[in-house]
């Protein structure tokens, strides 16, 4: 009996680790980038990434707005082809875009841990971001 309850329930954890990692779960989901490369950023103006159901990617990159195609199979993920507008920031701002912009597109896995960060895995570095509140919502004490 307890053989099957444990078999059971590691059967039920793998599933639900699983369902973290469905793409679906990136459909429709916008995040806010806290880490680049290891270095975790301390700005006003962190880059976002928000996720369409159509395959395109779409955000914030810290001084400019970013758009693409973003495929997405399984734990890996693919993105390319990138337009990015053309304003000029501060230095500062504008190193941090470019490093952003460098991983982004070197991002070759992703997963979202338990604690429901988003990590992009890349041959650059990666990427960790929290999730955004839906627009509307409200936080409660």
């Amino acid at each position: 009996m307890k053989t099957t309850l444990a078999i059971l329930l590691a059967v039920a954890f793998h599933a639900a680790s699983a369902m973290g990692n469905d793409p679906k779960t990136l459909a429709l989901s916008s995040w806010t980038v806290t880490e680049l490369g290891g270095t975790a950023l301390d700005t006003d103006k962190p880059p976002t990434l928000e996720f369409d159901a159509e395959g395109q990617i779409a955000g914030d990159s810290s001084c400019n707005r970013y758009g693409g195609p973003c495929l997405v199979e399984g734990n890996t993920i693919s993105v390319s082809r990138l337009r990015l507008t053309r304003r000029m920031c501060d230095e500062e701002t504008m190193a941090r875009e470019r490093k952003f912009m460098t991983l982004l597109q070197a991002a070759q896995t992703w997963e979202i841990t338990d604690t429901g960060t988003l990590v992009l895995h890349g041959s650059e570095g990666d990427i960790m971001a929290t999730r955004q509140a839906a627009e509307g919502a409200q936080e409660t004490d």
